[in-house]
C-alpha cells in the first residue's frame, strides 16, 4: 500500500527519492523522455473519426504504467487548478509516486504540462489521421459535422481547460493557440476537400467549409451561455439547415 508522505520528516522523504530515483535509473527511464510536444503529419485530406473510446490495450506495467499514473494525475490536476496553482508536490501524492519519480520522467512541470497537453489533444489528433475518402462526400460531410459537436459535448472538460490554459498562461499562450489553431485549420480543411466534392465548380468550397466551421465555433461559444437541450438541439438544427443549402453539382451533367 502506498505510504503517506504527508506523514514523513524531510529525510525520510529525502530517502524515499532516492530510492525511486534509483529504482528508475535500474529500470532504464530517462528523464524528459516523453516531453514531445510534435503533432504528427495528419494531412487536410484526413477527415474527422468517430471520437471512440479505445479498444482495450495491453496493460501498462513498469515505467509505462508509473508515466501514465503521473500524466492522469497531473492532467486532473492541470484542469481543475490551473499550471500556477499546482505543483509537483501535488501531483506527485496524486499520482502516488515520489517527486523525484516524477522528475525522473519529466525534466520539470513545464514539460509535464506540455505532455498532459498532447496527451488530451492525442483523440483529435488520432481523428484527423483517420482517412475516410472512400466515403461518399454527402454522408463524410455529414458525419464531420456531426463528429465535432459529439466531440465537444463528450471531452467539454478537456475544451474548457484548452480555452482556459490560453487565456491563463502568458508563457505557454504563444503555444497553446497555434497548437489549437493548426487542428482547427486541418479540420477546414477536411471539411473543404469534402465540400469540394458536393458543390458546382463555381463557388467556392473553403469558403463555405469556413463558413460551416464559423458557425460550428459559435455553437461552442453560445452553449457556454445557454446549456439547455432545447438550445443544444435547435443550434444542431440550424446547422442541419445551412448544409442542406449547400449548392449540389447536377448529377446529370459530366
Amino acid at each position: 500500500m502506498q505510504r503517506d508522505r504527508s506523514n514523513l520528516s524531510e529525510g525520510e522523504s529525502a530517502r524515499e527519492d532516492r530510492e525511486a530515483t534509483r529504482r528508475a535509473g535500474e529500470a532504464g527511464v530517462r528523464p524528459g523522455a516523453n516531453g514531445s510536444d510534435s503533432f504528427g503529419g495528419a494531412t487536410a485530406s484526413s477527415a474527422l473519426a468517430v471520437p471512440e473510446k479505445p479498444a482495450p490495450a495491453e496493460r501498462l506495467t513498469g515505467k509505462a504504467a508509473t508515466q501514465e499514473r503521473i500524466l492522469v494525475a497531473a492532467t486532473d490536476l492541470f484542469l481543475s487548478r490551473g499550471y500556477e496553482n499546482t505543483t509537483i508536490a501535488q501531483v506527485a501524492a496524486h499520482a502516488e509516486v515520489s517527486r523525484a519519480t516524477v522528475f525522473w520522467h519529466f525534466s520539470d512541470k513545464e514539460s509535464l504540462f506540455r505532455e498532459c497537453f498532447n496527451r488530451i489533444c492525442e483523440p483529435f489528433r488520432v481523428s484527423l489521421a483517420r482517412d475516410f475518402s472512400s466515403l461518399p462526400p454527402e454522408k463524410r460531410l455529414k458525419e464531420q459535422v456531426e463528429l465535432y459537436q459529439t466531440f465537444v459535448a463528450e471531452h467539454r472538460a478537456n475544451v474548457d481547460g484548452f480555452i482556459l490554459w490560453a487565456m491563463e498562461h502568458t508563457n505557454f499562450r504563444d503555444w497553446l493557440v497555434r497548437t489549437l489553431l493548426d487542428l482547427h485549420h486541418r479540420f477546414g480543411g477536411a471539411l473543404s476537400e469534402s465540400i469540394a466534392e458536393i458543390v458546382p465548380p463555381q463557388h467556392d468550397p473553403h469558403a463555405i467549409a469556413m463558413g460551416i466551421l464559423t458557425m460550428l465555433d459559435g455553437g461552442l461559444l453560445l452553449s457556454y451561455f445557454d446549456q439547455s437541450s432545447r438550445a443544444t438541439e435547435l443550434r444542431r438544427t440550424s446547422v442541419q439547415a445551412i448544409l442542406d443549402l449547400i449548392p449540389r453539382r447536377d448529377p446529370n451533367r459530366a
